[in-house]
């Protein structure tokens, strides 16, 4: 009987493992409700370089500290030991609260997109070291470790996460 009992809390174990591995990480905005209060210096811990196993290799992000209201930062994404593609992006104070802000470039700085486009995340919650931005999240996992997820659209119209874990090298 003790076995099926160890048998049975090992199989809960694994079950809260596969489940939180598959949870969802990212949230969407509420139509109507009001951005919650953040300041663009909750977010001051980001600076630095953090890597961490991407979506096809090797990525990197790196943030500078907040300043003029803003964190400026870039991601480059490797794949078969070259740049995929990169993104700098922004962590802007609007009013009470943030939005993150990117652009996509392909390796000779071409965009992904028109002239004039940026893409815009407006923060949908804040819980204690985890920012949601509409459909991007941003995870502090202790000193040094950072947990970033996005929703990503598919070309059928259907969407995935990806969820990049970090550790910060400088």
């Amino acid at each position: 009987m003790a076995h099926l009992t160890k048998t049975g809390i090992w199989a809960v174990a694994l079950w809260a493992i596969a489940m939180a591995a598959h949870a969802q990480e990212t949230r969407t905005t509420t139509p109507g409700a009001a951005p919650p209060p953040a300041r663009v210096e909750d977010l001051a811990w980001l600076q630095g370089q953090w890597e961490g196993p991407g979506l096809a290799g090797p990525a990197t992000e790196v943030y500078s500290p907040p300043a003029g209201g803003l964190i400026v930062g870039h991601f480059r994404q490797l794949r078969d030991d070259r740049v995929w593609f990169f993104e700098i992006m922004t962590i802007v104070q609007v009013g009470p609260s943030l939005e993150y802000r990117l652009r996509h470039f392909n390796e000779d700085l071409t965009g992904w997109e028109e002239k004039g486009t940026v893409l815009k995340f407006p923060l949908v919650a804040v819980e204690r070291d985890v920012w949601y931005f509409d459909g991007l999240t941003i995870r502090r996992d202790g000193p040094d470790g950072m947990i970033g997820a996005v929703r990503i659209g598919n070309k059928d119209g259907t969407s995935r996460e990806a969820v990049i874990k970090y550790r910060r090298v400088k």
